[in-house]
């Protein structure tokens, strides 16, 4: 019996530890279910922080803030920064200086248009242009050591609009570029003709931070760079240093200065006794044929239309009255009231391009227009520098804006005149568009004057091929 018993107490012994072993299973599978839950849990609470901390900020939220920040700056002001103000917004009252949220986090970084100083909590871009170039406000402190004086002196005005004007641009241009050229001096182990379009290269680079190379001061540049690499290696630096200023000059002398007399000559004659010549904003050529008008005796009066921001027209019209000329100033708004005295329209240009579209100042294709109606011939007058080879069907694709604040700022003479829009940034339902041309079909253009003589619109390409023969 003992014996018999032997196994079955030696089975049951041995059956024990089977119990703790699937206890010690489950437990694990629990443990490892509650560090995959904890996991999960922590994953979603992260995914939600950095979902709210990329949230766009509301409109509300934006003009909270801007509000909050101007009343800081009056609290700094008066010296009274222990002072807490509300502000209110819908039915919510927060104290100013406090941002909470997504919204804090939002306003802090540059996402969406809105920049860490606060000067634009807004994107105020009108979305249809947002792919434009904008003008800027260049400074010294985003020049390196490699940009010329000269260059930073020219990038400075250009976005001051203190030199304004295709042909000024590129006039001045050209001018800067010799003051770099003539204190060039070639690193040793290579070439001239090498190392100098590079050098030309970081000074253009830094020009178009200000505004976009126009295509004159394009096509001058295109040229310079030709004539800097065909400079012979055999010739020493000083040499080709003179030649190519000497160079610079006569192209000035005879794409510009000595074009624009041809171009005086040809167009005088289309001015007679009695006549009223209307013409938009300002052109210096434009300019050139009034006062050489009234220089032979024609007895003819001037209409000046001018548009915001720039009013180009003003110093036209005072140039004109100096020298004696009858003239009438008028903004675009009143148009229709003068097109019906007009006997002659009298355009500038920005550019021309290969399919006859001129691009020039915003107001001009409405101006053309006008005068269409109105049975007035429009004459263009430019250089043929003025022509670009590319094609362009409106004004939306490629152009140029402004700074909206331009068209806010209202000044008399120095002092600058805070309108009724001053705080526009702050309105979340408001965007302002400054953009700088337009385009006018080649059918509103009776013909174009240049100084390879007058020619209709669908001679451009003519034009260009020629040159391009030379």
């Amino acid at each position: 019996m003992p014996d018999a018993g032997a196994p079955t107490s030696a089975s049951k012994g041995s059956n024990k530890p089977a119990a703790p072993a699937k206890e010690h299973a489950s437990e694990s599978q629990d443990a490892k279910a509650a560090r995959k839950a904890e996991k999960a849990a922590r994953r979603a609470q992260k995914v939600t922080e950095q979902g709210k901390a990329t949230a766009k900020p509301s409109p509300e939220a934006i003009a909270l803030a801007r509000a909050q920040k101007r009343q800081q700056q009056q609290q700094q002001q008066q010296g009274n920064g222990s002072q807490i103000k509300h502000v209110r917004t819908g039915s919510s009252s927060v104290p100013s200086g406090a941002t909470t949220g997504a919204n804090a986090s939002s306003l802090s970084d540059g996402n969406f248009g809105i920049s860490g100083s606060g000067e634009d909590l807004l994107d105020k871009r009108v979305s249809l242009f947002k792919h434009l170039d904008s003008t800027k406000r260049s400074g010294t402190a985003d020049a390196s050591k490699d940009i010329h004086p000269a260059i930073l002196a020219l990038t400075l005005q250009i976005a001051s609009y203190t030199v304004i004007g295709s042909s000024a641009r590129c006039m001045a241009t050209l001018q800067a570029f010799q003051a770099v050229i003539r204190d060039y001096r070639t690193p040793a182990g290579t070439t001239l003709s090498r190392n100098l379009t590079n050098h030309l290269s970081k000074q253009i680079d830094f020009l178009k931070t200000a505004r976009p190379l126009s295509v004159t001061m394009g096509n001058a540049i295109r040229w310079l760079k030709q004539e800097i690499s065909i400079v012979s290696i055999d010739v020493s630096d000083q040499h080709a240093r003179d030649t190519l200023i000497e160079k610079i000059d006569t192209f000035i002398r005879d794409k510009i200065e000595v074009a624009d007399r041809v171009i005086v000559q040809t167009a005088v004659p289309q001015i007679s006794d009695g006549d009223v010549a209307l013409t938009f904003a300002r052109s210096l050529v434009i300019e050139q044929i009034f006062l050489e008008a009234h220089a032979c005796g024609i007895q003819f009066s001037v209409v000046v239309v001018d548009s915001r921001p720039f009013y180009e027209g003003k110093e036209l019209v005072r140039r004109l009255s100096n020298a004696g000329l009858k003239c009438e100033y008028v903004l675009i708004s009143g148009l229709s009231y003068v097109m019906s005295d007009a006997t002659t329209v009298f355009l500038g240009a920005h550019a021309v391009m290969s399919n006859g579209q001129l691009y020039s100042r915003v107001g001009t294709a409405l101006v053309a227009m006008s005068a269409k109606r109105k049975n007035v011939p429009v004459i263009v007058c430019c250089e043929s520098l003025k022509f670009s080879k590319e094609v362009q069907l409106d004004s939306v694709t490629f152009n140029e804006l402004g700074s909206p604040d331009d068209l806010v700022n209202i000044s008399s003479g120095s002092t600058p005149i805070s309108g009724p829009l001053k705080d526009w940034r702050t309105l979340p339902n408001l965007k302002l568009l400054n953009i700088l041309f337009d385009l006018t079909p080649p059918e509103y253009i009776k013909k174009i004057v240049t100084e390879v003589g007058s020619l209709p619109a669908s001679s451009v390409p003519v034009i260009l091929r020629e040159y391009d023969r030379i």
